[in-house]
C-alpha cells in the first residue's frame, strides 16, 4: 500500500537528533535485520480534527482503570482527563501517552495472549464481559495527519513484537478498532506495519492512502 506509516512526512517523530522518516525508517529495518530490535506494529486512525475529543472519550471507556490518570489538551482548548499514563499532554499539537485497553477474548489469537497472560500472573481472567486488558499501548496524537488540512491522526502502537503480531492476527482488535473508527466518524484506519505492507482496514476496498486522502471530504 502506497503513502502509509507512522512516520509520515508533516505527521512524524523525529529522534534527538533530528532525523526525520525516511532516516528512522531505514536504521529501524536494518536493526530488526540485525536482530537488534523488535517490531512495532501499530493502528493508526485518521480523523477530523474536531473529533478528536470525541474519539478520546471512546477509547477512555474501554480503557483499563487504575494505570494513572492525564489531563491531554485536545484541538479547541477542551481538556480531557483520561485513565492513561505519562506527561500532562499540554501540546496541542503533539502529545505522547501509555494505556491498556479491553478487547474481548473470542478469536485463537487473543486466546493464547490471554493464556499467556494468566501463567505469567498478570491477568487471571476475562473480565465480565469476555475481555482482557493489553497493554502497554503508546497511544500517539498528531494535530496535522499530513494527508489533508483539517485531518489529525491517533496511532495506537505495541510495546513489544509479541504484541505487534497480536495487533496483526487477532480479528478481536481488529474489530475494535474498526468499531471505534465508525463511531467516531473516523476517515479511515490503518494497519501499521512500518511500511511494509500496511493495510487500510477501514473503508475496504482501497490500497492507496494518499489516493483515499485526495477523496476526504473538506473540514472546517
Amino acid at each position: 500500500m502506497q503513502g502509509t506509516g507512522r512516520r509520515t512526512p508533516g505527521c512524524c517523530r523525529y529522534d534527538s537528533e533530528g532525523n526525520g522518516p525516511r532516516v528512522l525508517r531505514s536504521e529501524g529495518r536494518l536493526r530488526r535485520a540485525a536482530g537488534l530490535m523488535g517490531i512495532d506494529y501499530g493502528y493508526d486512525l485518521y480523523l477530523p480534527t474536531h473529533a478528536v475529543g470525541q474519539a478520546l472519550r471512546t477509547v477512555a471507556s474501554i480503557a483499563r482503570r487504575g494505570i494513572g490518570s492525564v489531563d491531554a489538551v485536545v484541538p479547541g482548548g477542551e481538556r480531557i482527563t483520561l485513565p492513561f499514563r505519562g506527561d500532562p499532554a499540554d501540546d496541542v499539537d503533539h502529545w505522547s501517552l501509555d494505556t491498556c485497553l479491553f478487547f474481548p477474548v473470542d478469536d485463537e489469537a487473543i486466546r493464547a495472549w490471554a493464556e499467556v497472560e494468566r501463567r505469567s500472573g498478570r491477568q487471571e481472567h476475562p473480565d465480565a464481559q469476555g475481555r482482557i486488558w493489553v497493554g502497554s499501548i503508546y497511544l500517539y496524537f498528531w494535530r496535522n495527519c499530513g494527508l489533508r488540512p483539517g485531518y489529525s491522526r491517533l496511532d495506537f502502537t505495541a510495546a513489544s513484537t509479541g504484541m505487534s503480531r497480536l495487533f496483526e492476527q487477532s480479528t478481536s482488535i481488529r474489530d475494535t478498532f474498526t468499531g471505534l473508527a465508525e463511531s467516531v466518524g473516523a476517515a479511515c484506519l490503518v494497519l501499521d506495519r512500518e511500511g511494509d505492507g500496511d493495510e487500510i482496514c477501514w473503508p475496504t476496498g482501497g490500497d492507496d492512502l494518499a489516493a483515499l486522502a485526495g477523496s476526504w471530504p473538506e473540514v472546517g
